[in-house]
């Protein structure tokens, strides 16, 4: 809590007996008697009640006795008689901060705009914006507030929300940093520093920070997850399971853990076991709709997909508005050679999601499969909508791909250099990107590339097998370990 008390702004005008009853109440103030202060207040205002100073300073008091309510009256009264007065906006922004109150942020936007510099009253306001989720203000108050929230635990920590939500992710570890500094006791302090230490690749400093809640008698299922997300992207897949079952038992509730655990199944071409643990999740929470849709993502790759179908079925019925929903129902669609039905569920998707690129890029890809000759209304809508899931996600490799494969195809061949350039400045092992700018490249006549490209796609061959038997060195298998039902 930002805690501080304004200048009294004593010396004003008035008559002398004004005069003398502020600064009496001034002195007792400076001292801390708050009590006599408040007195002292209480007699003065009978005598001059119209006295904007002496209301402030009654606030003062009043606050710092902790009657923030009666603060917060007296503040706002000396405001409707003197509105510019800068102690009383200065009283009335802090007592409203910490009641929560909705008055806080004009309070302190009438501040700023008399001491714009002013760091307490940019503390605030920031903490304010933050709470918003309004970081670009709240990131440029943070950096006026200076030393003000060094030691302040909430808004250190609204300060890295920000700049992660802004993904300035190397910028948001040292907030969190502070933060955890304060009291390295708190697992939330603890957890927000490695998810932030991951999120700027630093994957062995992120272990490091997460270790103790790692180690606790009790873990902490959030780090859990988290720590099992490092370890799998380092290719520690064995400590990554062993971490994800330890989330699961530590939380049986924690939907985050089965999704994960499910996906990395995915990854290692593991889906039965991945759908065993879903089960496990399903008895534990079975009105989420999310572990349905990757069960039933699961089944595809077993080819179970009237099983599936149900699965998508389900999780519609939990929640019409998840994301992907449809998208995955044309899959499915998809796989059992029912186009018509796919692209039917794809443009369902874009419809409900139009903001979602990926049900774009799907709807996109759908459409290709059907060879529309070019100008036709099919045609036209593919190239629409991958280009729409570029302007979405514009490092969306899928969408770069499929409209280079398509320009080469139907004789654009600037267009598909471009887009494969595009694709390879994303993910420069693209091995489709890299055939499909050799193809073009030729067609232009320019040679100057081609073996080097030739080469890179040789190599980018080469090293898909040499990793092809790397990637069954790890498979799940089910344990007999099961989450309990009670926490």
């Amino acid at each position: 809590m930002l805690v501080w008390f304004p200048s009294a702004g004593a010396q004003g005008s008035g008559d002398a007996a004004g005069r003398t009853a502020v600064i009496e109440i001034s002195a007792a103030l400076r001292g801390r008697d708050f009590a006599q202060a408040e007195e002292l207040a209480k007699t003065a205002l009978e005598a001059h009640p119209d006295d904007y100073r002496l209301w402030t300073l009654r606030g003062m008091a009043s606050a710092g006795l902790g009657n923030q309510r009666s603060a917060l009256s007296h503040y706002e009264h000396a405001l409707k008689l003197a509105p510019a007065y800068l102690p009383a906006l200065e009283g009335a922004a802090q007592t409203a901060f910490q009641l929560h109150d909705a008055s806080a942020r004009p309070a302190l936007v009438k501040v700023l705009a008399q001491r714009p510099d002013d760091p307490t009253s940019n503390a605030m306001l920031a903490v304010l914006d933050a709470r918003e989720r309004n970081c670009d203000d709240a990131v440029p108050q943070f950096q006026k507030a200076g030393l003000v929230i060094a030691s302040q635990w909430e808004a250190l920590t609204e300060y890295g929300m920000c700049l992660s939500l802004l993904q300035r992710t190397e910028e948001a570890v040292g907030p969190f940093a502070d933060a955890l500094a304060l009291d390295p006791a708190r697992p939330d302090a603890r957890y927000n520093l490695g998810l932030a230490q991951w999120n700027a690749h630093q994957a062995e400093e992120a272990l490091k920070t997460l270790q103790p809640l790692l180690e606790a008698t009790s873990p902490n299922a959030d780090a859990l997850v988290l720590a099992a997300d490092i370890h799998e992207s380092r290719d520690e897949s064995a400590q990554a399971v062993d971490l994800l079952r330890k989330a699961i038992l530590a939380d049986p509730k924690d939907v985050d853990a089965y999704l994960q655990f499910a996906m990395l199944s995915y990854d290692h071409a593991s889906p039965q076991v991945g759908i065993d643990i879903l089960n496990a999740g399903l008895t534990q929470l079975p009105k989420e709709p999310r572990l349905y849709l990757v069960r039933g993502i699961l089944l595809t790759q077993l080819g179970e997909f009237g099983q599936a179908a149900s699965d998508f079925e389900a999780a519609n019925s939990i929640d019409p508005q998840l994301h992907f929903l449809r998208a995955a129902q044309g899959v499915v669609q998809s796989q059992q050679h029912d186009a018509p039905k796919a692209i039917g569920s794809f443009r369902a998707a874009v419809k409900a999601h139009p903001e979602e690129a990926y049900a774009h890029c799907l709807l996109a890809e759908a459409l290709q499969g059907e060879g529309q000759p070019e100008g036709s209304p099919e045609f036209k809508e593919e190239i629409r909508e991958a280009e729409r899931a570029l302007q979405l996600e514009p490092r969306m490799v899928a969408a770069h791909d499929l409209l280079g494969a398509l320009y080469i195809e139907y004789g654009h061949t600037q267009e598909a250099i471009e887009n494969s350039r595009a694709a390879l400045a994303i993910d420069p092992s693209d091995q489709q990107a890299v055939y499909h700018l050799i193809l073009a490249l030729r067609k232009t006549g320019d040679k100057n590339e081609l073996p080097g490209l030739v080469k890179k796609l040789m190599e980018l061959q080469r090293d898909a097998k040499s990793k092809a038997p790397a990637a069954k060195k790890f498979r799940l298998y089910e344990v007999s370990d099961q989450p309990t039902k009670d926490r």
